[in-house]
Parts: C-alpha cells; sequence; structure tokens
C-alpha cells in the first residue's frame, strides 16, 4: 500500500508542476463600442469607438461580422481609420460586408478610448441597428483581437452596441450655427 502512496504522490506533484509552469500569464481581451449613424446625403456616416476594457492591448476591429460570416446587408464605403490604423471591407467566406481596421503600430491599450472608425451605407440605422438574417446576430455583432485577426491562440473577444442616432433638434443646432454665422458674414 504505501508504494501506491509513493507513486500517486509522484503523479500529483508532477500534475502540479505542470499546471503551475504551463499556466499562461491571464491577460484577457474586452471592449465596448459606440456606434452613431448620422445622415450624409441619402446614406449615412457610422462612426464606431472603441473603448479597451480588458487587459491586454487590441489590434483588431472587426465590425458586422462573426467568424466565416458577414453581417452588413450592404458593402461599406469610404472606410476612414484612426491614425496607425487601416480600413477595409472585409468579405469573409459567408454574406456580403464586414469592415475591419488593424493596425502593427498603434494598438489600443488596457483602458483607452478610440475614435475614428467610420464607414459610409445606403442601409439605415434601423437596419444597421437591427437583427441580421444569419442565426439571430446583432448587424452591429463585432470582435476584437490582440493582434491580427483570428491569430492563432487569440479566440478574439465579440461584443455589439446599438446604433445611436442624434437626435432631430441636435442636427437643426448643429446646422443652425453655420448657417447663422453665414447670414451674420453676408450683412458684414
Amino acid at each position: 500500500m504505501g508504494k501506491f502512496y509513493r507513486f500517486s504522490g509522484i503523479w500529483v506533484l508532477a500534475l502540479f508542476g505542470i499546471v503551475v509552469w504551463q499556466t499562461p500569464a491571464f491577460a484577457s481581451i474586452s471592449a465596448t463600442e459606440t456606434v452613431t449613424a448620422t445622415p450624409v446625403g441619402a446614406n449615412y456616416q457610422y462612426a464606431i469607438t472603441l473603448k479597451n476594457t480588458g487587459t491586454t492591448n487590441i489590434g483588431t476591429l472587426w465590425f458586422g461580422w462573426v467568424p466565416f460570416y458577414d453581417l452588413l446587408p450592404t458593402a461599406p464605403s469610404l472606410i476612414s481609420s484612426p491614425p496607425g490604423w487601416n480600413g477595409i471591407n472585409a468579405p469573409d467566406v459567408f454574406g456580403t460586408a464586414s469592415a475591419q481596421w488593424t493596425t502593427t503600430t498603434s494598438p489600443l491599450l488596457p483602458g483607452a478610448t478610440l475614435s475614428g472608425f467610420k464607414f459610409n451605407s445606403s442601409d439605415s440605422p434601423a437596419v444597421i441597428g437591427g437583427v441580421s438574417f444569419f442565426a439571430g446576430f446583432p448587424v452591429t455583432e463585432s470582435y476584437v483581437y490582440i493582434a491580427a485577426p483570428q491569430a492563432p491562440g487569440d479566440s478574439g473577444f465579440a461584443l455589439s452596441a446599438p446604433v445611436q442616432t442624434p437626435e432631430p433638434g441636435s442636427i437643426a443646432l448643429l446646422l443652425a450655427v453655420p448657417a447663422g454665422l453665414l447670414i451674420r458674414r453676408k450683412r458684414n
């Protein structure tokens, strides 16, 4: 019986050693996003602000996407990016379109917030803020990754946010100020 306990103790010690030495540093990736729609002629401009709520950097934001499926009903146009980031329409295996921003030089640090992720679309805020035809995912479903999208060992983090639209009074106020200045300038 003593030999069994000694043999079991060695296995327990070996298992403990494996767990201790193979445990990764528990950095976690998580984020929140805000999506705002502004009318631009017959289209809308969608602006995304990303907040890193995790303990590791963020190097990719993939908007309107779940693994292997694009959720945007129409391809985004006029994609613009924060400094140091690159934005593209990144169609995947299935679906129509998604917007993807990546960086190798300016990752979003833990606790920081970054705006400047923008694209235009003919889809209304009701469509972008609604449910996609694929498995009931919100169209605004997004993934963030530590570095490159879908890199080995980086499963990413899924997030989604409702689309905010400025109140009509706010839009009127934004238009009234420049109009008032223009009228005043003409009088002078």
